[in-house]
């Protein structure tokens, strides 16, 4: 994967192919040092496939988001779904999975 394999878009049923959608979230309470992530995996008609959710201890947000996207990735292999689309909002983790790709 190279950085330029970042791509938006807007809708999934535009898609050729059966995609799946990972969408992760993440809630960071500094003051008494807890983080939750939780996510949804859609399909290509943006129905819904499941929801997951992992209480964690005190993290960054990036850490937090990436728990997500793990999660939810782990998920997606126990179900033999090849082709994802990730969603996220955090450039840092988008870059630092981009960084690493690039590193393998």
């Amino acid at each position: 994967a190279t950085k330029d394999a970042l791509q938006t878009t807007s809708s999934l049923t535009s898609l050729d192919k059966k995609w799946i959608c990972l969408s992760s979230g993440c809630l960071v309470k500094v003051d008494i040092s807890f983080a939750v992530v939780g996510g949804v995996l859609r399909d290509q008609n943006e129905n819904w496939i499941l929801g997951y959710n992992r209480y964690l201890e005190f993290c960054s947000v990036s850490e937090v988001e990436l728990w997500g996207i793990m999660d939810g990735s782990l998920l997606l292999l126990e179900r033999s779904y090849d082709n994802v689309i990730i969603q996220i909002d955090n450039m840092e983790v988008v870059l630092a999975i981009q960084d690493q790709a690039c590193n393998d």
